[in-house]
């Protein structure tokens, strides 16, 4: 693909003027005694706050915002494991087009739930026998529907680039040494790579993932796109994508991203310190950066560090379990 960074910085300024009032502005939080602790300044970005719950509603908007009027009219289709479902759904009702989502039949039942609430027509598949993808395609194109990718195509990592281009406009210091940043596909890194090296060209972003769906830290070591086994679940159901997107990581590479990967139960240890040390609920999949952190405190040691908190969609039970195995 051609590389276009300043293009690309424009169009993230542009969508963000777009969609910032269909958007919450999350506000930066810190840990004073992290901090102190590890001699620098670690930034967390609470996307858990977000509308629906996570980062992803941004590149929802961004790319319906730039559908013309007989697209809106036919409808969107989307395949999530939750968190896009929910993102496209809301950005339907915004400007006002049916929405039909595609979701793992082991979703979380409360994604599901939140995705019919706002809306959409939920289809189950089989995440270990069916291709989410291709299943997508057809329907879309036997309905008409326009598909909306969740990290493959610059209209949506434009949106998901808005979360780092708020933080570069709310420090005071905006030349950040590092940036965590949970990948799945791999949009929200991208994204948050065209915002932060637009400020700061040394700034070091990292991939971070679970240590057994580390497909983004397999693919930089090898210089290519690694697919991993999917039969298989895993804790983190938002980061089970079996390989990183083509675009993104096209993007990624160009900015040198490295990958950071953990154990299950540095995540579940990580919800337990966003929530008693940060008054916040994160999911697994949204707590997986804090947890690359907290695992590899002496190379972040005294610098200043961004931290993506993606997402909080989590059910009770789940969240439970999670804080009980951390202590």
């Amino acid at each position: 693909m051609k590389i276009e960074p300043d293009v690309w910085f424009d169009e993230v300024v542009k969508t963000y003027q777009r969609i910032s009032p269909y958007i919450n502005h999350t506000q930066l939080v810190t840990c004073p005694d992290l901090n102190e602790e590890l001699g620098g300044k670690y930034l967390f970005k609470p996307e858990s706050l977000q509308l629906t719950g996570s980062f992803k509603v941004r590149g929802a908007l961004s790319a319906i915002s730039r559908l013309g009027k007989d697209e809106l009219k036919r409808g969107v289709i989307a395949y999530s494991s939750g968190n896009h479902a929910q993102g496209v759904a809301h950005a339907a009702k915004v400007f006002g087009t049916p929405a039909t989502v595609v979701m793992p039949e082991d979703a979380p039942s409360k994604k599901v739930a939140n995705a019919r609430e706002l809306g959409a027509e939920v289809i189950f598949y089989n995440r270990r026998t069916e291709s989410r993808e291709e299943m997508s395609e057809a329907i879309a194109l036997e309905r008409n529907l326009v598909l909306i990718n969740p990290y493959d195509a610059l209209a949506t990592i434009y949106g998901q680039a808005t979360a780092a281009y708020e933080v570069i406009n709310d420090v005071n210091n905006p030349k950040i040494d590092n940036a965590i940043i949970c990948a799945g596909g791999g949009g929200l890194t991208a994204g948050s790579c065209i915002s932060l090296k637009h400020i700061n060209p040394r700034c070091n972003i990292f991939t971070a993932e679970p240590e057994e769906w580390n497909d983004h830290q397999q693919s930089f070591q090898k210089n290519e796109r690694v697919r991993m086994d999917t039969n298989r679940s895993g804790l983190c159901d938002g980061l089970l994508t079996p390989t990183p997107g083509e675009i993104p990581f096209a993007i990624n590479q160009h900015y040198g991203v490295k990958g950071l990967s953990t154990s299950d139960q540095m995540v579940c240890e990580a919800m337990s310190f966003a929530f008693n040390r940060l008054n916040l609920k994160l999911e697994p999949s949204g707590a997986v950066a804090l947890a690359c952190l907290l695992n590899n405190k002496e190379q972040f040691a005294g610098s200043r560090t961004l931290v993506m908190l993606s997402g909080g969609n989590v059910d009770e039970k789940t969240f439970n379990k999670c804080l009980a195995r951390a202590n």
